[in-house]
């Protein structure tokens, strides 16, 4: 077998590598479009990077069926580099095509330049394309005046293949001045290069995708049709991005701007949303009116905050401006209510000292204050009347901080609304007026929110939450367990009576809490908690839980519960009792015997239901046998 033979292509042989092995640049790049040479100077300049930087590593992965050492397959150590001694690069006198065009991607930019000075105008043309763009100025200086020669001589189908790969690099930092000369060459942007470059079908080639979109809206080849429906599919937000931006740049007028809007209702993805209003604000594209109207009603949060922040420093934004503090939003209302604080609208601030928002309460407090006014002695008002008191007015009174104000939030506490009693009580706790040992009291309330309140505060003190284990509200026990479960670590002992609860989420909690702690419990107490005296709630958890402990009394515990008259340890034994398919260790002792008889005893009946386990549930184990089913796996 020759050596071109064995050397053809692979898809185990990145372009790099093929160079490396001896192959010519045809052979490296394949069908060469733009992203295969692109492709071949990132490989060869990563493989060179380590040498030049003074790493030294090795690694090892899966070629087929066999692991091998990464320079078994390319060892770039070979790769041609700068000798110190000699003052040249290490290639062979005259040097291979295969060397040269390492040399042109090589990551030292000596050997670069040297490469340059070797191969001259004679060097492949997408190479001294890409070195137009290069990062080291003497490289950059050589690549142009020979891919000026190159130019001045070749034919118009030559420049038109390069013009893909312009495109390309013209991104690049130093990529504008082969961008130019390309595209002076060829009198403008090729379709099919633009289309080409829009066709890099790798997950990671978004920068060639992007490029051929922005040439082609800049060359308007994709009209704004066109770019909007990539800013809605394209697979990256980036090309999503960089669609819009060319669509914005092609229309300003009220078309444009209705169009764009229905872009932002249909677009899925919020950072592409955020982004894409931003840009077109600094494009002058929305009024304030859209603007306003996205802040009082975008579907995306974000959209609508943006909106709002982007409002106040427009011109003749004024009206659109005053609609914002009855927003939804209290981010956006927050936006509006600052703007009337700065401009100390003290008589527009007295509605929002009961707002549902402590930050917008917040600012109208400070803003009412600022202006001369005195938002406590208003808050106060309104709480001392019974029929005019709001939730948000008590908070904001007990928000104020003032401790003279306790004897009326005690008086609130008892209000018809629970709101109001809520409200009021968090406000005492705030000015710290309420004790731990008052707040037992309230959990009896009938309004779950006052509840809340009351083992929000208590959520610390395991003794009082033990005291609310026998409230006779059900949300009441059910929570109480729940926060001695995570914030007191309640035992075993502690949960296990109230799995009898007859308040399901009261039950539920305890069944959470037992499992939270279920290493407390031994395999022979849970063995016994299966026993038929036991509550059906008790035996179907500890079922369930045995079947995370892999010992054999737990398997024989199970085989024994096959037929059990409770669906759910039934269907747990099941479950449990299919690891005498898969697993060697399932029989053993001091129960090998028995787990043999009751496994050969239900042999046909454990095949069926090994055979219709759900397949997401499949053991990774395999059996003794090296099968995956059937009762020749099961124990002898």
């Amino acid at each position: 077998m020759t050596r071109e033979r064995f050397l053809g292509p692979s898809q185990y042989l990145h372009r790099g590598e093929r160079l490396l092995h001896g192959k010519d640049t045809a052979s490296a790049v394949g069908a060469g479009r733009a992203e295969d040479w692109a492709q071949l100077d990132s490989d060869v300049f990563s493989g060179t990077l380590g040498r030049v930087a003074g790493w030294s590593g090795r690694s090892t992965f899966l070629l087929g069926a066999h692991w091998f050492d990464c320079r078994e397959v390319a060892d770039w150590d070979t790769a041609p580099y700068w000798d110190e001694e000699t003052g040249a690069p290490s290639w062979g006198r005259p040097p291979t095509p295969a060397e040269l065009a390492l040399g042109l991607c090589h990551a030292d930019p000596r050997v670069r330049a040297a490469a340059l000075d070797e191969a001259g105008p004679a060097a492949p043309p997408p190479l001294l394309l890409l070195r137009c763009a290069d990062g080291d100025e003497a490289v950059r200086d050589r690549a142009r005046a020979a891919f000026t020669a190159v130019l001045a001589t070749t034919d118009d189908d030559t420049a038109r293949a390069l013009a893909a790969l312009a495109l390309r690099v013209g991104a690049r930092r130093h990529g504008r001045w082969g961008r130019d000369a390309v595209l002076a060459r060829t009198g403008g942007v090729p379709r099919d290069a633009v289309r080409e470059l829009r066709a890099s079908g790798d997950h990671d080639r978004w920068d060639a995708r992007k490029a051929g979109i922005r040439a082609g809206a800049e060359a308007g080849i994709l009209d704004g049709d066109a770019l909007y429906g990539l800013a809605l599919t394209a697979r990256d937000a980036s090309e999503r991005l960089e669609a819009l931006r060319g669509a914005l740049g092609t229309r300003r007028d009220a078309p444009a701007r209705a169009r764009f809007l229905a872009f932002l209702e249909a677009c899925e993805g919020s950072e592409v949303r955020v982004l894409a209003l931003r840009y077109a604000a600094e494009a002058g594209l929305t009024s304030p009116d859209d603007l306003a109207a996205l802040a009082l009603g975008h579907r995306d949060r974000h959209v609508r905050r943006l909106a709002a922040r982007l409002l106040p420093g427009r011109t003749g934004a004024e009206a659109a401006l005053a609609a914002l503090p009855g927003a939804a939003d209290a981010v956006v209302r927050a936006t509006g209510v600052a703007r009337l604080r700065a401009e100390g609208r003290a008589d527009l601030l007295v509605p929002h000292l009961t707002d549902r928002s402590p930050w917008v309460r917040g600012l109208a407090r400070e803003g009412l204050r600022e202006a001369g006014g005195d938002p406590r002695a208003r808050l106060r008002a309104l709480c001392a009347d019974p029929a005019a008191v709001t939730p948000p007015a008590v908070a904001g009174l007990a928000e104020e901080g003032h401790t003279e104000d306790a004897p009326l939030l005690r008086t609130l506490a008892r209000h018809p609304d629970g709101a109001v009693r809520a409200r009021a009580l968090g406000g005492l706790r705030r000015l710290g007026a309420l004790e731990d040992a008052e707040l037992a009291p309230w959990a009896d309330d009938p309004d779950p929110r006052v509840g809340a309140v009351v083992l929000r505060a208590l959520r610390d003190d395991p003794e009082a939450l033990r005291g609310l284990l026998g409230s006779p509200h059900a949300r009441v026990r059910a929570r109480a367990l729940t926060l001695l479960s995570h914030r007191h670590a309640l035992g075993w002992d502690g949960a296990l009576p109230h799995l009898a609860d007859p308040a399901p989420e009261v039950a539920r909690a305890a069944r959470r809490a037992l499992r939270r702690r279920s290493r407390q419990a031994s395999t022979e107490r849970l063995i016994s908690c299966t026993g038929p005296r036991e509550a059906p709630a008790l035996r179907t958890l500890a079922a369930r839980l045995l079947r995370h402990r892999y010992e054999p009394a737990s398997l024989l515990n199970a085989l024994r519960l096959l037929d059990d008259p409770l669906p759910g340890v039934r269907d747990a034994a099941r479950a449990q009792a299919l690891r005498v398919v898969w697993d060697r260790k399932a029989a053993e002792e001091p129960h090998a015997d028995d787990i043999r008889a009751l496994a050969e005893a239900n042999a046909e009946r454990i095949a069926v239901w090994w055979a219709e386990r759900p397949t997401s549930r499949r053991p990774r184990r395999k059996s003794p046998g090296g099968g995956r089913g059937g009762t020749s796996a099961l124990p002898a």
